[in-house]
């Protein structure tokens, strides 16, 4: 596994929003694993149970951006606009769970085995016709490996089927507890963790793109001469041109 690249570079920073802005969402989370060294290629990190997916963005995260994200929610009760701190270093270390489970048959049928999906199982679930019934075929099966009919399922497995994934999701299904201090209300935040570390590295790339712009006019320099440079000594050019007649 690479430990060479970081987020928290400004060129590494940069390719990494690049090349999540041309996948599909589901496969961001992918993406910025790879390109934070935390995986050795997208390939890996596609097939990545999402629990493992969601941790590692997690730690990621907490790496490059610290341990909590500040979020603000809307309550379901009274409408208040509430900052809530999101506590991804829990997440970061959430150790890996069992990537399948199995559904025990109620009249004496085969046993279904429930498997975590991937983030490539989202890529061609997302491709279909009705994803969620693509989603469930692809990762459910029967015991002997037998492919699973989502139709031939009645409403007690597809229940079980549901609790099982959902007990398998870990860090990928995290949900935040807060009580609305204006009404009282109790409500869960759902933890979408790879979509906070897209906002956020989003919402860093601007300030990168307007350093390199102003740097490269005034002194004709290319984007890689200055993305090659350390955050210090780029912040001292920079504080150059500002200041100078």
């Amino acid at each position: 596994m690479t430990t060479t690249a970081s987020l928290a570079d400004a060129a590494v920073l940069l390719a990494a929003w690049e090349e999540a802005s041309a996948v599909p969402a589901c496969a961001a989370g992918a993406v910025l694993l790879h390109r934070g060294g935390l995986v050795d290629d997208v390939t890996q990190a596609l097939d990545l149970p999402l629990a493992t997916t969601a941790a590692l963005v997690a730690r990621l995260y907490t790496q490059t951006f610290g341990e909590n994200v500040e979020a603000v929610v809307g309550c379901p009760g009274c409408g208040e606009r509430l900052e809530v701190a999101l506590p991804l270093a829990r997440l970061a270390r959430v150790a890996d769970g069992p990537v399948c489970a199995t559904v025990p048959a109620a009249d004496g049928g085969r046993d279904l085995v429930v498997r975590c999906p991937t983030s490539r199982d989202l890529l061609a679930a997302a491709a279909s016709a009705d994803p969620a019934e693509a989603l469930l075929a692809r990762c459910v099966t029967e015991a002997g490996g037998g492919p699973v009919a989502p139709a031939a399922l009645d409403e007690t497995q597809r229940a079980a089927v549901d609790a099982a994934a959902e007990e398998l999701a870990g860090a990928a299904a995290a949900l935040l507890r807060t009580c609305c201090p204006a009404c009282g209300h109790e409500m869960g935040v759902d933890v979408d963790v790879p979509a906070l570390l897209w906002q956020r590295i989003a919402s860093e790339v601007p300030a990168v793109l307007a350093e390199v712009a102003e740097l490269s006019a005034a002194f004709g320099w290319a984007e890689g001469d200055v993305l090659a440079m350390s955050e210090v000594r780029r912040s001292a050019y920079l504080r150059l041109v500002r200041t100078r007649p």
